[in-house]
């Protein structure tokens, strides 16, 4: 199985040139994607007013927060090399170019991706805050009409998505993490994102301010 990850990893992990390198250092930074944030913001502020908003933001912070220390609590327990650390694997991949100079990431570590754990966790929440009305309106109406709603705001799941394989891609190719951390990041990030949904209902806090 390992020798299997080590595969995958070196099949993602190829030399895109300058171009993709520094579109991945971009795409894995974590402020490219506070305009995003801000949408999200906007989005649930829209459907349910300040009040639910900034309980909502606290939830996606909290889980953010949890998914970053489980991440250290593996990271630190197992001790697992990242690629770019693995003396087997590192002279066989493709070190990006950062300032001119082969990036490397400066922790030994990558046992469970934080970046994949936190993204997932956000995309999770913030889908089910934006798409909460559809799932409740499901069981009372037509199926057709789930399916017109569904279509119209489908935009946002599309994005969620490839915002987070996005995230995840960049990881293996940086060097930063192998396949299988990565997806035991997003299953991370998932199952917090339950526990916050779950969270959010008992607390009410899906209930609709305005229209």
């Amino acid at each position: 199985m390992e020798r299997l990850d080590e595969a995958v990893f070196l099949a993602l992990n190829f030399d895109g040139g300058s171009a993709i390198d520094q579109a991945m250092f971009v795409v894995s930074g974590r402020l490219t994607w506070i305009p995003l944030y801000l949408l999200i913001i906007f989005l649930i502020w829209r459907r349910y007013g300040w009040r639910t908003t900034l309980f909502a933001v606290l939830l996606i912070a909290a889980a953010v927060g949890a998914a970053d220390q489980i991440c250290n609590l593996f990271k630190n327990g197992l001790q697992m090399l990242r690629p770019n650390h693995d003396a087997d694997v590192a002279p066989l991949m493709h070190f990006p170019l950062r300032n001119g100079e082969p990036y490397v990431n400066k922790g030994l570590y990558g046992t469970v991706s934080a970046h994949a754990s936190t993204t997932t966790a956000i995309a999770y929440l913030a889908h089910s805050f934006i798409h909460e009305r559809l799932w409740r309106t499901a069981g009372a109406v037509a199926a057709a009409t789930v399916a017109v709603s569904f279509i119209r705001r489908r935009w946002f799941t599309i994005v969620a998505f490839v915002w987070v394989a996005m995230i995840c891609y960049s990881r293996i190719y940086l060097g930063a993490h192998y396949p299988s951390q990565v997806i035991a990041g997003v299953a991370l990030g998932i199952v917090i994102g339950i526990i916050g949904v779950w969270i959010a209902r008992r607390t009410g806090l899906y209930n609709v301010a305005k229209e």
